[in-house]
């Protein structure tokens, strides 16, 4: 999902308004988490809501079959006015912007981890308290890690706060010293 198209966004933000003044705010939270797994990990699903083939009398009612009783009133009632404005295909990208938009209003900071194995609490922690540690950090009320296993990168971590990225995996170090020794300065005089 891309999540970050101004429509997205424009919409997200006055969702998070209105569920503001409904006093909503993390119950919407939890249906837009709910909404973005389910098009994270359903791309027959995001090709349905996609396809220009396909009624839009038939998108309203599977979205209606699909998310009744499973979201709020208020979110299933977002959901149909998206869908009659025909913007259905855009739900997914919504709900990200949505919940990055609630994040920032919560002070709610999401560090990227990828490591080779599993974390263990005592590295987490280790992490969070890093990351606090710098000033421009410490106003985040909290801190929430999104952990990734990758076994290709060998060993180390990797973490990613907004656009900045510290790089320490094994693969990384193994793949600088591999063009460090190919572009050899040293030249042979006779």
């Amino acid at each position: 999902m891309q999540g970050n198209t101004v429509l997205a966004v424009r919409y997200a933000q006055s969702l998070a308004s209105l569920a503001q003044e409904k006093g909503a705010l993390d119950a919407m939270y939890y249906d837009m988490q709910k909404i973005s797994e389910v098009f994270a990990s359903e791309a027959e699903f995001r090709a349905f809501l996609r396809s220009p083939v396909i009624n839009a009398l038939t998108k309203q009612a599977v979205l209606e079959k699909a998310f009744s009783g499973k979201v709020s009133e208020l979110t299933l009632s977002f959901i149909k006015k998206l869908a009659d404005a025909r913007r259905e295909k855009y739900l997914g990208d919504i709900a990200d912007a949505f919940i990055r938009h609630y994040k920032q209003l919560k002070g709610i900071l999401t560090v990227h981890v990828t490591s080779a194995v599993q974390l263990d609490d005592a590295l987490r922690a280790k992490i969070v308290n890093l990351v606090k540690s710098n000033p421009e950090y410490a106003k985040a009320s909290s801190i929430e890690l999104d952990e990734k296993v990758d076994k290709n990168i060998l060993g180390g971590i990797i973490v990613r706060i907004g656009d900045k990225q510290i790089d320490s995996s094994f693969a990384t170090r193994i793949n600088e010293y591999r063009r460090a020794f190919e572009d050899n300065p040293y030249v042979i005089e006779y």
